[in-house]
């Protein structure tokens, strides 16, 4: 075999391996937007886990600085743990639908003068 003939071989070798498709615009606009669907999905996703996740941390950490620095001076110690205990026993009747959201912004609005209302 001569030389030509190698690359010629090679370059139809080359060619059986790589695949050609022959798509419309409407075909590869359809392709583009699916593939960017899932992908903002999966940002909105990564948001959502992440803004619970601060949301949670808020949830525990803010009330337990202000009892250890306010209202617990000298025991928070030995009440933190029973106090974060029933925070999270609350959170899980919550999620199992055992308390009602708005019996809870009720208490909040009557015993901490605080309401809480959803924007538009």
């Amino acid at each position: 075999m001569g030389r030509a003939e190698i690359r010629r071989a090679m370059k139809n070798e080359k060619k059986a391996k790589t695949a050609t498709y022959n798509l419309t615009k409407a075909q590869l606009d359809a392709m583009v937007r699916e593939e960017i669907g899932h992908e903002l999905e999966r940002v909105r996703q990564q948001a959502t886990d992440d803004a619970v996740n601060t949301a949670m941390i808020l949830l525990l950490t803010l009330p337990l600085e202000v009892l250890m620095d306010h209202y617990w001076k000298k025991s928070y110690v030995k009440r933190i743990p029973e106090f974060t205990s029933h925070v999270l026993e609350y959170y899980e009747k919550w999620q199992n639908g055992e308390l009602d959201m708005e019996k809870l912004k009720e208490d909040l609005w009557e015993y901490g003068g605080v309401r809480l209302e959803e924007g538009g």
